[in-house]
């Protein structure tokens, strides 16, 4: 199954980034593309066509996230069992603290998923615009009750259109988590593009929240961070 990549990692100063880590961080995207074009010759390799990207978490900006599109979480374990990326987090290992580093992976049944960042053709003919080019983003991750997976799915598709609307032009996605330990609940995340954080609390405060908030009542917790491109040049 396609996979997004969500990989956290928290560093020693927060950003602006040095240009140590920033020239790492290039150099593991180069590596990265090489080793995909390698791997998977039948299907792109640019950092572009796997929405492989860098961003800043606006709550606490010694946290850096990136992203990527793979064809299973599998595919990309090969890739961190790499030698280029092996090169790459030794390098890294003076600037972070290896031990917050945070892993996980979202993935979507549907055939053909381009994952959470993936370009979506037509978007800007419905007056929507791509993911990667909303200034914010928020990544809310949802833990389900045990045994709520389907009512929870359900629930969400009454509700959905609700923070599509109140979000729009801005894109709303979401999808499961596949790599949950064994015995731990459900995590469903919702990505959402905003103009600002401003806007999104605002949300919260909204009468169009309450009718959102029904999902409440299937969760056991949520963790709600926003995040900002990061640019390596």
């Amino acid at each position: 199954m396609p996979v997004t990549e969500f990989a956290i990692l928290h560093l020693k100063e927060p950003t602006p980034l040095n240009d140590s880590v920033r020239a790492i961080l290039a150099s593991a995207m180069r590596l990265q593309e090489e080793w995909h074009a390698a791997a998977s010759p039948n299907s792109g390799a640019a950092a572009v066509d796997r929405a492989a990207v860098w961003f800043t978490q606006i709550e606490d900006p010694t946290r850096i996230m990136t992203t990527a599109r793979w064809e299973s979480v599998e595919a990309h374990w090969d890739w961190i069992r790499s030698e280029g990326n092996s090169r790459t987090m030794a390098a890294l290992e003076e600037h972070i603290i290896p031990q917050d580093t945070v892993l996980f992976h979202v993935g979507h049944p549907a055939v053909n998923w381009n994952g959470i960042f993936g370009r979506i053709s037509g978007l800007a003919q419905r007056g929507l615009c791509q993911l990667l080019d909303s200034p914010v983003i928020s990544v809310e991750k949802m833990s389900v009750k045990r045994g709520n997976k389907e009512a929870f799915d359900a629930e969400f598709g009454k509700v959905l259109g609700v923070l599509q609307e109140y979000a729009r032009p801005h894109l709303v996605q979401s999808a499961w988590r596949q790599d949950l330990e064994e015995g731990a609940e459900e995590e469903f995340l919702v990505i959402c593009g905003w103009d600002s954080v401003e806007q999104h609390r605002a949300f919260a405060n909204s009468s169009e929240f309450s009718k959102y908030s029904e999902i409440q009542r299937l969760i056991s917790g949520f963790e709600l961070k926003h995040y900002k491109h990061l640019s390596l040049e």
